[in-house]
């Protein structure tokens, strides 16, 4: 009988520690993968900058910031990117600022913003306004620099988390010299 009764009490015993460290175990692992999420965000956003910095560098876009949008789109890896509202001819240095810098995208969305950009309109993705006039990048590329910025608000899906971090802009730049 006195065995039968300490078998039951380190049963329970257990029990109650797991209960206790359950949620903390659970927080840690919840945590961990929207850390991962973030690393992933930031490596998705960052190839598609690069991959856009890549297709805006070619002779063939320097008139036009159409195809360097969809390419940036196209690798997003489902990452929602549109084209930013203040990319357009005009707009200044992403690493200098300045009144008509990118624009801070809305939660779970990116905006993709090219400098120097040659479209004209709002949006500046939109047919017929994403093409510039002839020779409109060598105009504004003072040292062939041409970039690619990339914002993402980043949204937590752990409710823990997003109390204390509710979005957080997630940022990555793609600087290269133009080939023409």
């Amino acid at each position: 009988m006195h065995r039968h009764n300490t078998r039951k009490k380190s049963r329970a015993q257990s029990l109650v520690e797991f209960t206790l460290v359950a949620p903390l175990l659970l927080l840690i692992i919840a945590v961990t993968i929207d850390f991962a999420r973030v690393v992933y965000t930031y490596s998705a956003i960052s190839a598609a900058a690069r991959a856009g910095a890549r297709s805006l560098s070619l002779k063939d876009q320097e008139n036009s910031d159409c195809l360097v949008f969809k390419t940036v789109e196209a690798s997003a890896q489902g990452f929602n990117l549109s084209a930013d509202p203040n990319s357009v001819a005009g707009n200044t240095n992403p690493n200098n600022g300045g009144p008509s810098g990118p624009t801070p995208p809305p939660p779970g969305q990116g905006y993709i913003y090219v400098w120097p950009a040659v479209s004209t309109g709002q949006p500046p993705d939109s047919p017929g306004t994403c093409g510039g006039s002839g020779g409109a990048r060598f105009q504004a590329n003072q040292g062939g620099e041409i970039a690619i910025e990339v914002q993402y608000d980043f949204k937590p899906w752990i409710s823990i988390v997003a109390d204390f971090i509710p979005n957080f802009p997630i940022k990555t730049v793609s600087v290269v010299q133009t080939e023409y």
